[in-house]
């Protein structure tokens, strides 16, 4: 019998917090199979990929050095206010949703794939659910509800087309060149990833 069904992870890591099958969740079908943190709650990948909940927004929060939870009784239009007030950049909102959290967040997700001693993800092959979030519930007012496989593939490239990457998962060359991350883009060739 294989018991490694029975872990409930993302790429190595434990989901942490929430599920997916109910539907009613903090997290989507994509929120763990994308992040580029694995199973961590509070970076979750979700679409759009500008709205406050999305990876994005924690990418934000994550480089302000304060834990987002400070923010769930905040407006996120006060956050902006308050990075404006403190830097003097105008239009920062669009810059981070367009440039720089896009910047940050390809890099991670290179480095990923570029990978160290003991670990490299394979981008598409990784980003997968656990086997069981597409079991039914088995009990709970959501009785019998899972996560339909056809619509997380089609989030899964809605994604991934969002993020600037090709349809297995990889940062497009383009992607890489408009955030200014030629040097990225060299490292993953040579490593014959793109």
């Amino acid at each position: 019998m294989d018991l490694t069904v029975y872990a409930v992870h993302e790429k190595g890591m434990a989901i942490g917090a929430h599920g997916i099958r109910s539907g009613r969740d903090f997290s989507s079908d994509i929120s763990y199979a994308c992040n580029v943190q694995a199973g961590d709650h509070t970076s979750l990948a979700n679409m759009p990929a500008e709205r406050e909940n999305s990876e994005l927004t924690d990418i934000l929060h994550d480089s302000g050095v304060y834990c987002n939870f400070n923010t769930f009784a905040v407006d996120l239009d006060v956050i902006w206010d308050f990075f404006e007030s403190v830097t003097g950049w105008k239009n920062l909102r669009q810059e981070w949703y367009e440039t720089n959290g896009l910047r940050i967040l390809n890099l991670q997700r290179a480095m990923l794939l570029l990978g160290g001693p003991d670990l490299k993800w394979k981008a598409n092959v990784d980003d997968e659910n656990p086997a069981r979030f597409y079991e039914p519930l088995p009990s709970g007012p959501y009785k019998g509800k899972t996560v339909n496989k056809k619509s997380f593939q089609e989030s899964k490239q809605e994604y991934y087309e969002a993020v600037g990457w090709d349809q297995n998962g990889l940062p497009k060359p383009e992607t890489l060149r408009k955030l200014g991350l030629q040097d990225v883009e060299a490292k993953l060739t040579k490593a014959r990833i793109m």
